[in-house]
């Protein structure tokens, strides 16, 4: 008579089905192993890392594919509600986990926190279609608009000369790859006389122009971005939307 399988087919299945959706604690209990043989067991059928094998991210791992630090995701939970839960995969390591579908569904209402730029699509599985569209506008966005850069004397000397003539603000974001906002900051910074000439931002918006307007911030484009394609500027074209009463935050008019 041939000896009993250490593993019956049943198990087997159970196992697989199991792997990342059940503790290893939990499976072991369930089929009277030791934690030791189905770790053991998995490992030689080929079954990777649990925390890889459910739908959905570690925080940790969430943090790295947004190129997040760990402690500014932490900060997502406490203060903005992102719906991370803690997850029992081995004996006692419980760790930080979001479902993919929750993830999406918070950072709809966060879009301000996220730069998806470098991510690649699909990366946190199947994504919704604003997500492409955020990555877009995020892809359009300078580097030196969304990071601090230092200026260096060139560029001041530069500045100080180019504002001499009729120049705007939108054209000094231009030449100097900067957004309008650290223009005007730089400006100020250096005590210079001159000033950019500004558009007429007076000019009543047209309904058409109120819609792209919305939906292009709603969609997280920038300012300078907005304003070449209606022609503002960056400024005015933040202006409106506060004296509209744009959610900033939340991406959304406040009505």
């Amino acid at each position: 008579m041939g000896c009993k399988p250490n593993w019956t087919q049943e198990e087997l299945v159970y196992l697989q089905d199991q792997w990342g959706a059940t503790s290893i604690k939990g499976i072991a209990n369930r089929l009277g192993k030791s934690v030791n043989a189905v770790k053991l067991k998995a490992q030689r059928i080929g079954l990777q890392d649990p925390r890889m094998n459910f739908d959905g991210i570690t925080v940790c791992q969430l943090g790295k594919a947004l190129d997040r630090e760990y402690c500014i995701m932490k900060n997502w939970i406490t203060r903005y509600g992102m719906p991370a839960k803690k997850k029992l995969f081995a004996e006692r390591a419980r760790v930080l986990v979001i479902a993919y579908a929750d993830f999406w569904k918070w950072a709809e209402q966060h879009k301000e926190l996220l730069n998806l730029a470098k991510m690649e699509q699909n990366t946190l599985g199947p994504e919704p279609d604003w997500a492409k569209i955020k990555r877009k506008a995020d892809q359009l966005r300078s580097q030196k608009t969304v990071q601090s850069v230092d200026w260096t004397p060139g560029e001041d000397q530069q500045l100080a000369q180019i504002l001499k003539t009729s120049i705007t603000y939108p054209e000094l974001a231009a030449m100097f790859n900067r957004s309008e906002s650290a223009v005007k900051r730089r400006i100020h910074d250096l005590k210079l006389k001159y000033r950019p000439v500004r558009l007429n931002n007076h000019i009543k918006y047209t309904p058409a122009e109120v819609e792209t307007l919305v939906k292009m911030a709603q969609e997280g484009y920038s300012y300078e971005t907005i304003g070449q394609t209606l022609g503002k500027s960056a400024l005015g074209v933040r202006g409106k939307l506060e004296r509209m009463g744009f959610d900033f935050k939340r991406r959304k008019l406040v009505n």
